[in-house]
């Protein structure tokens, strides 16, 4: 039933959630896929000139040349000023930021140098079903410092190391560690969107654990992807890839579907495996605003220590739906969301025979910030 609902939100969201990076699908939304779609976000400034396409009227950010600049003049935004110490171009620090120019592919969906990233979470308790007894709730904290650069003209290499952590409370049986840890690094290859095809590829190792006993091959994750995305027009970006998230089942996961930016306010993102509708607010205050509805499929996994029964050491995966609500803001050195929505379809498996259970549903607030 759950996954019904589900897939209606994301039908409904044809006819996008920053968190456009993680994993693939481990801990938010594949960071390679959400920066490749990046560039269909409406702008953050407000009165650029218009991008006809298809009888339809897009605004992108313009870009004027800095005469004063170093190194020729990099091109700088027109609207309210701001330079990303962050974004540097594909010569490094000191180089022109790595902006793209409007009016070519619109704005572009990469930036160079480093973008550190930091949310957190919580679940609120909710019961266990039988065998599970007590309430079970959930603290999380992400973390990750993404650095991409330009291999050549037409590829782009980013490595992302991660670190994620969980407080668990409850429930009473099984009893579970306090708290668990995920120590990633996730490697992607992609090409630039020059033309209407591009790809990425992504593999994303990781070691998951309690360290509550020597780590064994439970604890190690090893994820990969592969992505094609086609551009037939301004307003529509087509999606076509595969994931594979190694937990204790073997998940084959569809990165697929469409991208649909019909004018300068609506995102209507169908792509599994987090589909998003965003409106675009406006420009008020230093930054541009955004709502969005956004749903997701959630998989962890991790070894822990048993505190009684036996196995004493077990892998257990953690699978849920979320639907959220919430609130994007872009303040040009740094963006910012604030979300808020229900888990569902909760179920807690283990590998080595330790009795699985389901969860009831939940509430769950989550808010973070990138650089």
């Amino acid at each position: 039933m759950h996954s019904v609902v589900f897939c209606a939100i994301a039908m409904l969201a044809t006819g996008q959630v920053e968190t456009v990076g993680s994993q693939p699908g481990l801990y938010q939304f594949n960071q390679g896929l959400e920066l490749a779609i990046r560039g269909q976000s409406p702008p953050s400034f407000m009165d650029p000139p218009p991008y006809s396409s298809g009888g339809s009227t897009l605004q992108f950010q313009p870009f004027q040349a800095d005469p004063a600049a170093p190194y020729g003049g990099a091109p700088q935004p027109i609207g309210p000023s701001y330079q990303d110490p962050f974004m540097v171009g594909p010569g490094g620090v000191g180089a022109p930021p790595g902006y793209g120019m409007a009016g070519v592919n619109g704005p572009q969906p990469y930036r160079f140098g480093f973008t550190p990233r930091m949310d957190f979470a919580w679940i609120a308790p909710a019961g266990a079903k039988s065998p599970g007894i007590g309430n079970f709730s959930v603290t999380e904290y992400n973390f990750d410092l993404r650095y991409a650069s330009q291999l050549a003209p037409e590829l782009i290499f980013a490595n992302t190391p991660q670190f994620n952590a969980r407080s668990w409370s409850g429930p009473s049986t099984p009893e579970l560690p306090g708290s668990v840890y995920r120590f990633g690094w996730d490697f992607e290859l992609a090409s630039t969107p020059v033309g209407p095809w591009s790809f990425q590829l992504n593999f994303n190792p990781s070691v998951n654990t309690d360290f509550d006993q020597s780590v064994s091959g439970d604890a190690y994750n090893f994820d990969g992807s592969g992505m094609v995305f086609y551009r037939p027009s301004q307003e529509w970006l087509i999606v076509l890839g595969l994931g594979y998230w190694d937990r204790v089942d073997d998940i084959y996961v569809p990165y697929a579907g469409a991208v649909w930016t019909p004018d300068d306010r609506w995102e209507l993102r169908l792509v599994f495996p987090k589909p998003r509708i965003s409106y675009f607010v406006g420009t008020f205050g230093d930054a541009a605003h955004w709502l969005y509805v956004s749903g997701e499929y959630h998989v962890e996994s991790y070894q822990i220590g048993m505190t009684s029964g036996s196995p004493t050491r077990e892998q257990i995966q953690l699978t849920d739906w979320r639907i959220m609500a919430g609130l994007r803001s872009d303040h040009g050195y740094y963006d910012k969301f604030i979300e808020a929505g229900v888990v569902l379809g909760r179920q807690v498996d283990f590998k080595h025979g330790t009795p699985g259970f389901d969860m009831r549903d939940s509430f769950i607030v989550r808010g973070g910030i990138k650089f």
